[in-house]
């Protein structure tokens, strides 16, 4: 060869290489040895990562379809009204010439309805029995009892304690048993009203916070007396006088607001309940 042997040279793809090899290699090295570490803070033992805004849940819901199925539940807050009711179990009778109605104020429901003038069939007979106490104490319902959309609610009023107004034991008719009750939110009335007939009007008003809640009056237990077999099958209340059925084991059609035409409609059916009272 002529002249000094010339070096290799390294082409332009192999130096463009070396070098992104090169810059890997250092960028690895400075964070391995020089760059900062961030400071470690074990958790302490025992404690728990907070949560936040957690939404409470039920532990017994344990799938989406049954969590859909659960009633609305209200959000707590502050009674709007005082709580009011009875702290014991009354009973409370109102009697004419022709009727004897024994209440109670543990739901401000019926326990017994009977007409004087009217015999049942059992041996010997006794004084017919518009309520058939066996059936209502095996349900858990008797008469006039409310129906309320919400299941908790409904065990609350059909349980609670009411005030009566007159609270004395015996009242005699004509005259008007007013029973209240309320938890702070939940308010119920209900009111009997009795003269010297079979006629007895009924009226119930239900409100929550001051907003009117939809119910309906129920005649739990069974109506009539159970030892009459011919006046069980005539014993139905017409539809119109429902607007909705409670449709439960052992329930009758329940009625809403004022319940004068079922008082009435009772009064016209007790020829058929029974014989002639002697």
């Amino acid at each position: 060869m002529n002249g000094p042997q010339k070096k290799k040279e390294f082409s332009t793809e192999m130096r463009i290489l070396l070098a992104s090899v090169l810059s890997m290699l250092v960028i690895i090295l400075w964070a391995k040895f020089f760059a900062p570490k961030l400071p470690v803070n074990p958790q302490p033992p025992g404690a728990q990562a907070p949560v936040a805004n957690a939404p409470a849940t039920n532990p017994s819901v344990t799938t989406p379809g049954a969590a859909a199925a659960a009633p609305t539940a209200r959000a707590p807050a502050a009674p709007a009204t005082p709580a009011k009711g009875d702290t014991q179990e009354r009973t409370i009778i109102v009697e004419n010439d022709l009727c004897r109605v024994e209440f109670s104020n543990r739901g401000a429901v019926v326990k017994s309805w009977q007409l004087k003038k009217y015999m049942d069939d059992a041996k010997p007979p006794r004084i017919l029995d518009l309520v058939h106490a066996d059936s209502a104490q095996q349900t858990g319902g008797w008469p006039f009892s409310l129906v309320l959309n919400d299941p908790r609610d409904e065990t609350a009023v059909n349980s609670a304690l009411f005030q009566a107004v007159p609270s004395e034991a015996l009242v005699k008719a004509p005259q008007e048993l007013r029973f209240e009750w309320s938890d702070g939110h939940l308010h119920v009335t209900k009111r009997f009203r009795f003269d010297q007939s079979y006629v007895a009007n009924v009226g119930a008003e239900v409100s929550y916070d001051g907003q009117p809640v939809a119910f309906g009056i129920a005649w739990r237990g069974g109506f009539g007396d159970i030892t009459v077999t011919s006046a069980l099958k005539t014993a139905t209340l017409p539809r119109r006088s429902c607007r909705k059925l409670a449709r439960r084991p052992r329930v009758s059609p329940c009625v809403t607001g004022n319940a004068s035409g079922l008082s009435k409609w009772m009064a016209n059916r007790f020829k058929s309940l029974s014989r002639k009272s002697p």
